[in-house]
């Protein structure tokens, strides 16, 4: 890694990129300003009355706001709507130029309320994946509002975006009409998806006592063979084969739901990232079946492998929570009738008789906890993140249509915690306004971390990696970049300009500002291979009238990367390091093979 020292003279933008790239000036949204001297929370908060439509026209004195249950004083208040605006293509950047931004690469983002719409491939049954797209292709032909700037994204073993925001019903259309159902047993597979082993965190795993089985067993379980559970000679050969393959089949199934898991939580995150840069609330659509919160044993086999997901969940939600990403969680699966329905599964004779036995009843409690548990997972991402959850029918058209009412109009609160020490702890939020009959919808806390532990867990390598896995672009840290074809037997240089509202800086002393920046440049084939990659750390301490000329303008630097001839796409990233956050981009660039110096 190099590093440098970014000095007073480099503070001000390279005119020919500047002149190239002509962007617009930058935006002054409070939400991307994260303060490390002095944090301010910023909480969205959606007000409904009886009959679910946004209260408009409150007054901060309207609101009250605690925090572990200690009342705070609101310092920034502002109420948000979104506003007719016509549709128009968005802009059309110069060659050799990238960028990440949503106000130069969209139309009307300040105005319009943004929402993803997520077909989730990787945990819903075909035949529920089919009908979401019927109702969907319902909702647009029926109730689509054109103030609504939506994408589309699917989700299988990877993210794809079959659509980027738009206003166009007619290109949402196109887009759901390319989307086929995809059965999730390939992604249910353990080792059919490609996910590195440090990308998945391990879930809790709780080993009881009696699960081992042998002469360590401290007691008998009635599903375990007595003559395993006794241990020695004398057991049976057949019956520790039975056991020992019912419990490598729950194995790997626990195994293939760990990657599902992780890697559902992994692409919301890269959601949150990707729509970080939007303006204010945000919409998540997340039409799914779900998971489980946990999974209960309920024989020696299975209490073995016992699993809890609460922690990699609450990690997610902390950082929708960030995003200020709203999720409305929609059960894709509907009314799903009970196994007792059914009179193969139900313990019921020809007669109608019920003859419950032990298989059958722990069959149908597994059914019932794991039914719960699922439900409950959906719930509480949509609860704490200041969504809903809809789930125990079957009119997902109705869904959206609510979602997105409710999300037309909003207030933004913002306050200084009176509580200084971030150790990292929840804080529960709770508002209230002085209104009867009204209902809010708001994030319900958050992790007070402190901002440089960000490191923690692996952290330094959370860009490099999204670089390299082709990730949705993060817009957590926003910036234009220009890479020319380089002249003959020199290096390609690419070219930053960031955002100064999308980074922090710490006060250092009397009219000195300090900040560090790591960029990095990754080169690939087009057919996907890391041919080279160059990083920079950049670490500026501005006098003020410096600090104060960078936050009207962007933030240069300049990365070089030896490149021999051919066609390369550059993954581009930009990292904040007193937080963590990272935006990345990408940008084709072809070297030319003739390196004879021009006359």
């Amino acid at each position: 890694m190099k590093r440098f020292l970014v000095r007073t003279g480099m503070m001000l933008l390279v005119a020919s990129l500047a002149a190239a790239q002509q962007p617009s000036p930058t935006p002054k949204s409070p939400e991307l300003v994260l303060q490390v001297t002095t944090r301010m929370v910023l909480v969205d908060t959606v007000v409904l009355n009886r009959k679910g439509d946004p209260v408009k026209g409150l007054k901060a004195d309207a609101f009250t706001l605690t925090e572990d249950g200690v009342r705070q004083r609101i310092s920034s208040f502002s109420e948000r709507t979104s506003e007719p605006a016509k549709p128009t293509p968005p802009p059309v950047l110069p060659p050799h130029v990238t960028t990440n931004r949503p106000v130069v690469t969209q139309t009307n983002a300040e105005n319009a309320t943004i929402a993803v719409l997520l077909l989730d491939g990787l945990n819903t049954p075909p035949q529920d994946q089919i009908y979401v797209k019927q109702q969907m292709l319902k909702f647009l032909a029926r109730q689509y509002d054109p103030n609504t700037k939506l994408a589309v994204i699917a989700l299988t073993n990877k993210l794809t975006v079959l659509q980027d925001f738009t206003q166009d019903p007619l290109l949402l259309r196109a887009a759901l009409d390319r989307y086929l159902a995809e059965t999730p047993a390939l992604a249910r597979s353990g080792g059919q998806i490609e996910t590195q082993s440090a990308s998945v965190p391990a879930p809790n795993v709780n080993l009881p006592a009696q699960a081992t089985g042998g002469s360590t067993g401290s007691g008998s379980d009635p599903g375990l063979p007595a003559t395993l559970a006794a241990g020695g000679s004398n057991a049976s050969i057949f019956e520790d084969i039975a056991y020992m393959m019912d419990r490598f089949e729950r194995e790997s199934e626990n195994f293939s739901r760990d990657i599902r898991i992780s890697s559902t939580l992994s692409a919301l995150e890269q959601i949150g990232r990707f729509i970080s840069g939007q303006s204010g609330r945000k919409v998540l659509l997340w039409f799914s079946t779900g998971f489980p919160f946990s999974v209960v044993g309920d024989s020696p086999s299975s209490m073995e492998t016992e699993r809890n997901y609460g922690d990699q969940i609450r990690r997610t939600i902390n950082l929708l929570n960030d995003a200020h990403v709203a999720t409305y969680t929609i059960d894709a699966g509907g009314l799903v009738p009970s196994s007792l329905g059914d009179p193969s599964l139900s313990g019921r004779d020809s007669e109608g008789k019920v003859h419950l036995g032990i298989d059958a009843n722990r069959a149908l409690s597994s059914e019932s906890f794991q039914r719960f548990s699922t439900h409950d997972a959906l719930e509480t991402i949509a609860r704490d993140t200041g969504g809903r959850y809809f789930g125990n029918g079957n009119d997902l058209d109705h869904a959206v249509q609510a979602a997105l009412r409710e999300s037309s109009s909003y207030y933004m609160l913002g306050y200084y915690p009176t509580n200084k020490k971030w150790g990292g702890k929840f804080r529960q939020i709770k508002l209230q306004v002085e209104r009867p009959g009204v209902q809010l919808r708001y994030r319900r806390g958050y992790f007070a971390v402190n901002p440089s532990d960000w490191r923690k867990d692996n952290g330094e390598r959370t860009l490099t990696a999204a670089l390299g896995a082709n990730s949705l672009p993060s817009t957590e840290v926003t910036f234009m970049a220009r890479a020319l074809p380089p002249l003959p037997d020199s290096d390609t240089v690419v070219e930053f300009a960031v955002d100064p509202s999308t980074f922090s800086c710490e006060t250092e002393a009397e009219n000195h500002h300090h900040c560090t920046l790591q960029f990095e440049v990754q080169a690939f084939t087009p057919n996907g291979k890391l041919v080279k990659a160059e990083v920079q750390t950049a670490d500026a301490s501005l006098p003020k009238p410096t600090y104060e000329r960078v936050s009207k303008q962007e933030l240069p630097m300049n990365v070089p990367i030896r490149l021999a001839p051919g066609k390369y796409v550059l993954h581009l990233g930009v990292r904040d390091n007193l937080t963590g956050l990272f935006g990345t981009a990408d940008l084709a660039l072809e070297v030319p093979a003739n390196r004879e110096s021009k006359r």
